[in-house]
């Protein structure tokens, strides 16, 4: 089976991260995708068949909302993200961002392959939104479970590049 969450960060979890993405879209044509928000313009490094491959540091270092994340929910079924750091107080805007991108995922049942530096729950501990944070920590459990990687993805993205 895929390694869906890999820990810790860096050149052995990227490589892993390259092999699922390589698996998933089956030799298809690999190209940039631009996704556009209300005039904002999302850049995605590498998509192909329905999968994105973005870094955290597009995603969550960006001022990005919740629009942004639902519209990249709704065109992928897969995401692959690489570089998700562990965060604290001086990364609160950051861990927010994060926390919304994976409910966005989560409702829209986009299956998330992912890079970190630590496990779900040690990922944010503590800031200010810590206790929120066990949510999203659940949240990024399940995503690994077979009953979620086996769930359609709700806007059924298919093969398409436009």
């Amino acid at each position: 089976a895929m390694r869906v969450y890999t820990i810790p960060l860096g050149a052995n979890s990227t490589a892993v991260l390259e092999e699922d993405f390589n698996q998933l879209t089956h030799g298809a044509v690999v190209e940039p995708d631009r996704i556009e928000v209300k005039g904002r313009i999302l850049e995605v490094s590498r998509a192909a068949r329905g999968v994105a491959w973005m870094h955290f540091a597009d995603l969550c270092e960006q001022p990005l909302g919740a629009e942004d994340y639902l519209a990249v929910a709704r065109r992928y079924h897969t995401l692959v993200m690489d570089g998700v750091p562990r965060m604290d107080a001086a990364n609160r805007n950051e861990a927010k961002r994060f926390m919304t991108l994976i409910d966005a995922l989560y409702e829209a049942k986009v299956h998330l392959i992912v890079a970190a530096e630590a496990v779900p729950d040690q990922i944010y501990t503590i800031g200010s939104y810590s206790f929120e944070f066990q949510r999203t920590a659940s949240r990024l459990m399940e995503m690994q479970s077979p009953e979620y990687l086996e769930t359609p993805h709700r806007y059924g993205a298919v093969v398409s590049m436009s």
